[in-house]
């Protein structure tokens, strides 16, 4: 047989390789970090759409509610394998094995989706070693903490000059009410604000939390969807959209899928491409 023959086989294998390679679906592994707002149920749902769209995924998601157990979340070294991470997660105290999981995936530079309440995703006491994470995790991590929510539902916009990005591609904007709270924020430079929430508070004036000093009026906006670069080179995708019942909106669900595909840097899903809902079995009302 010729050179040239050899030649052609060689080149045949690797291009296949390479095209096997391209192939595969972007791995999105989904944590589970409390049951506050349901996300034992909604996450299983999403990932069960992401992959009838594409991706493959796992699903961090414990018997037990991580928030309140100290078994915390177990077989976050799954994390190792992902190409994005989808956090759900609040007020965590987890031991350092398991932390260290997540700040390895952290620190990978890897693409990083934050839902509702992972702005505020963990809960060390004041003299902890990771008490700073309290405050680090939303503010470095996913670019702004939480700092107080108001009540009742909240009303969606979209931000100015937000309204061609892939992440809203497909979204219809009319008349969109979140039952969520809004969520007040300590926007980091270089967001991208992609929606903007209207909420109205009963407390008027200064008040103060466990999270700082704030002044209130009785209607206020604030970014409730944003994109980012962090200083770890993550794409970042935040949302506080994650309430059970957003789930049964199928603009909220495309919007948290599109932000999961822009994450990786993957072509949202057509604008005909059907979008399911999935509904909760009726809870006490979440803050």
């Amino acid at each position: 047989m010729s050179k040239y023959f050899y030649a052609m086989v060689l080149f045949g294998v690797v291009y296949c390789y390479g095209f096997v390679e391209a192939a595969q679906p972007p791995h999105a592994v989904l944590v589970v970090g409390t049951h506050h707002y349901a996300p034992q149920t909604t996450m299983p749902f999403l990932a069960t759409e992401l992959e009838r769209l594409g991706f493959r995924t796992t699903v961090v998601n414990p018997a037990w509610d991580p928030e309140k157990d100290a078994r915390g979340l177990p077989g976050l070294e799954v994390l190792k394998e992902a190409d994005v991470g989808v956090f759900f997660l609040r007020f965590l105290q987890l031991e350092d094995d398991q932390l260290a999981h997540i700040t390895e995936f952290i620190e990978s530079g890897k693409a990083i989706v934050g839902l509702r309440t992972s702005t505020h995703a963990f809960h060390y006491p004041p003299d902890h070693p990771h008490h700073a994470l309290n405050n680090d995790f939303g503010q470095k991590v996913l670019g702004s903490p939480y700092l107080i929510h108001l009540a009742g539902k909240t009303q969606v916009k979209p931000a100015a000059h937000a309204a061609r990005h892939p992440i809203l591609h497909g979204v219809d904007m009319t008349g969109w009410e979140s039952s969520g709270t809004l969520y007040l924020i300590n926007a980091q430079p270089g967001i991208e604000p992609l929606l903007i929430g209207t909420g109205h508070s009963k407390r008027v004036g200064t008040v103060t939390n466990q999270f700082g000093v704030h002044e209130l009026d009785q209607t206020m906006s604030a970014p409730i969807a944003w994109t980012w670069k962090n200083s770890y080179g993550s794409r970042v995708f935040t949302t506080s959209l994650g309430h059970e019942k957003d789930f049964t909106n199928p603009n909220a669900v495309r919007v948290i899928i599109n932000g999961v595909f822009w994450s990786v840097n993957q072509p949202v899903p057509a604008s005909e491409t059907a979008i399911s809902t999935f509904s909760v079995t009726p809870s006490n009302p979440k803050r």
